[in-house]
């Protein structure tokens, strides 16, 4: 029923072969969106890999990603960015879109920005992971340009949509569209693959996981890691509260200690993906990050998406119909999609373990293919120069 099952078509150049070929070394300009931490995790994996291979990348970013990416990558460059208002776990379209209002005022300026500096450094190759002004630039400048990002999916993916949903759902299919618009070719990463239409310009990979989610090494210690993106869930303690079981809270930035069966911890605590890693499931919001990195760890999900952000119903949506864990979109009904969750946490785990989740060789490969071909090159680096390419062997990741 659900294409997810199915490997991606993909034809590529294997990257070993790509490296025996010696392929020529290449300026790339890649953007980052600056809203939501899975756009910097997958930027830093890929752009890192480009390097080790000897290529200059220059990084495009934008808010939050600007900051993750800037003390780990050599040259990135703040340019402005769209970002969302959340209230009450919530996303405001109406004052998200005047809170964007002055940036898209100020769209050709950065344009025209973009493409002067496209100009000046004559790259060979850009990538947009859903950031939207460099695909527009990069069509001026007549440079080829890819997106590589998560999003990708929203326009294929055709489930039986809710009332509360078709709004948002028009909005990031639109959003979508003009962002990918001017680039040649889509990737999209993802867990769930929908249907594409005959002649789609678009391809699917399992997910891109950094360095530390590879090499982990996943062990159920009993306790249950949270995760949420806007600390504007005020509900939610009194919600674990009432569940028997030992809570890692990652939610609120000024929130730190313990309270009863809840201990809390920075958002941005570097110890999360440590705390995941031993965790026995997850609770979070509809992220496609985090949800993706626990099914590559084996660990079952219960997804609270926040509410009037599509893409995070979706991922959840398609959680809950491939059986790796649970969707609750209503918090009034909390207790009976909870009780069915923990009745049925072994069955989630065998089915998650059946599943290919590693997609960082395809995507690379492919981006490969885009970059000049030349055997006249010297010698290039040994392949353990891609990591994290190959999943660690002490993790159970051969699934």
């Amino acid at each position: 029923m659900f294409a997810a099952h199915l490997s991606p078509n993909c034809h590529l150049l294997p990257v070993r072969d790509w490296l025996k070929m010696g392929g020529e070394m290449a300026r790339i300009l890649y953007s980052c969106c600056g809203e939501g931490q899975g756009h910097s995790s997958r930027v830093i994996t890929l752009c890192r890999a480009l390097i080790r291979l000897g290529h200059e990348v220059k990084i495009l970013a934008s808010h939050k990603a600007f900051k993750v990416l800037q003390p780990l990558l050599p040259e990135v460059r703040e340019i402005p960015g769209f970002t969302f208002v959340y209230r009450n776990n919530r996303v405001e379209l109406v004052a998200s879109f005047w809170g964007n209002l002055p940036l898209i005022r100020q769209r050709g300026r950065i344009i025209r920005e973009i493409r002067q500096l496209i100009e000046d450094w004559q790259p060979h190759l850009a990538i947009t992971d859903f950031e939207p002004f460099l695909p527009r630039a990069a069509e001026l400048a007549g440079l080829r340009c890819l997106s590589l990002d998560h999003q990708g999916v929203i326009p294929f993916s055709r489930p039986a949509l809710p009332l509360d949903q078709r709004i948002p759902a028009l909005a990031a299919r639109s959003v979508v569209w003009l962002t990918d618009y001017h680039t040649e070719a889509h990737f999209a990463t993802s867990f769930y693959y929908p249907p594409l239409p005959p002649g789609a310009n678009v391809e699917f990979f399992p997910p891109i996981l950094r360095e530390k989610v590879l090499n982990l090494a996943p062990r159920d210690d009993g306790y249950v890691v949270v995760y949420q993106t806007s600390s504007s869930f005020t509900r939610l303690p009194e919600l674990l509260k009432e569940l028997p079981f030992h809570f890692k809270v990652f939610a609120y930035e000024e929130h730190a200690g313990t309270d009863g069966n809840i201990s809390y911890y920075p958002r941005s605590d570097e110890r999360f993906i440590q705390e995941v890693g031993g965790a026995s499931w997850i609770l979070t919001n509809g992220g496609y990050t985090l949800m993706s990195e626990a099914l590559y760890l084996g660990k079952p999900v219960f997804s609270l998406p926040v509410a009037w952000q599509f893409e995070q119903w979706l991922n959840a949506w398609y959680l809950n119909a491939l059986g790796y864990g649970v969707m609750c979109d209503d918090l009034r009904d909390f207790k009976v999609p909870m009780k069915h969750f923990l009745d049925r946490l072994d069955r989630y785990r065998e089915t998650i373990l059946r599943e290919n989740f590693f997609g960082n060789e395809r995507a690379l490969a492919r981006i490969l293919e885009f970059l000049p071909d030349s055997k006249s090159v010297g010698s290039p680096p040994p392949a353990p120069a891609i990591l994290p390419l190959m999943p660690s062997a002490s993790g159970s990741h051969d699934r």
